[in-house]
């Protein structure tokens, strides 16, 4: 697959039969044909992004927000049809603010998602628990049925987003 997203092609084949796809995130490659390679993927349930950086280009459509986009700009709506129902982000926590961002992003732009599981890069369980205090707190998300993980080597917490009343925390050995 790498590929596929470092030649942005005028037409993606069609990948009926694929249902995970998993991506090796690079500051030296951009994400331009991650919009099509989403749409073009029917069956695609489980995506998993080693990390989230990327060279940032203007032609990543609504995967990224590499590009800010005016309110009267139509958005490329990639992420919106897109059928993944369980997101894993595995190096999560290098450039926390901006991971942050990007998560909030695909909460708010992915209506089948059921599953977002974010592997923390941190000893520190106070990070964890602020961040997913952070996305708890989003006013408005895709999927009213999204159960949230995140996973760092001291600490996994579990809870729905938006957030519910129940939150389930567990200490790891």
């Amino acid at each position: 697959m790498h590929m596929v997203l470092t030649k942005c092609c005028d037409a993606t084949p069609l990948f009926n039969n694929l249902t995970h796809l998993t991506i090796e995130s690079n500051r030296k490659v951009g994400w331009e044909s991650l919009p099509s390679l989403l749409k073009n993927s029917p069956n695609l349930e489980t995506l998993v992004l080693h990390g989230l950086v990327h060279k940032a280009t203007n032609r990543c459509g609504d995967v990224c927000l590499c590009r800010p986009y005016k309110e009267e700009e139509e958005i490329p709506t990639c992420l919106s049809s897109s059928p993944v129902k369980v997101l894993k982000i595995m190096k999560f926590g290098v450039e926390i603010e901006k991971q942050i961002e990007q998560v909030k992003h695909f909460l708010e732009t992915m209506p089948n998602l059921e599953q977002l599981i974010l592997y923390y890069d941190t000893s520190f369980e106070e990070y964890v628990i602020e961040v997913s205090s952070q996305l708890q707190r989003l006013p408005k998300v895709a999927s009213s049925k999204c159960n949230l993980q995140l996973i760092s080597d001291q600490l996994s917490l579990s809870s729905t987003i938006p957030s519910s009343v129940s939150m389930k925390w567990t200490s790891l050995p």
